[in-house]
């Protein structure tokens, strides 16, 4: 465990060797930790779909094998996936798409240990009520959340 102490020394470390502010140096250690879920939650978002059901989903093995169009019975296909909520960060969105018609559906699936983003509670409000924010990790689209954007420097 890291005291508040030892964090604030890397911190000051940082910002003496690169010449950055102390929150932007915070910011970039945080983002260094969290560099390898990151990778994760990019590759587990961005794959290209199956050309036919007759492969393997290229999404990891996570996925439903599709239901059975009830408008034209050929077979949905998995296309994507995205997150599917805007606190829980295990939750993922999977889109199927009928590969005979314009039909679709959306399935919620949980996949523990592969966030897309870092769940924190902050203090909001004169109340000093508490509430669950989430921050999506850079590279990761989320269709209701901005990814944190990266702190420009000041022109003179």
């Amino acid at each position: 465990m890291t005291t508040n102490r030892g964090r604030k020394d890397v911190i000051r470390d940082r910002m003496a060797a690169t010449g950055e502010s102390y929150n932007v140096a915070a910011r970039n250690l945080k983002a260094m930790k969290d560099m390898g879920a990151t990778r994760e939650a990019r590759l587990i978002q961005r794959w290209q779909p199956a050309e036919s059901l007759d492969v393997p989903c290229p999404c990891g093995g996570t996925c439903e094998p599709g239901e059975t169009c009830d408008h034209c019975h050929a077979r949905h296909l998995h296309v994507r996936r995205y997150p599917g909520s805007v606190t829980d960060v295990e939750i993922w969105a999977d889109r199927y798409e009928c590969t005979g018609c314009s039909s679709s559906y959306t399935l919620t699936v949980r996949l523990a240990g592969r966030p897309w983003g870092v769940a924190e509670t902050v203090v909001q409000g004169g109340s000093a009520e508490e509430v669950v924010r989430a921050r999506v990790f850079p590279g990761v689209a989320h269709p209701l959340l901005r990814p944190e954007a990266p702190e420009t420097p000041e022109e003179d």
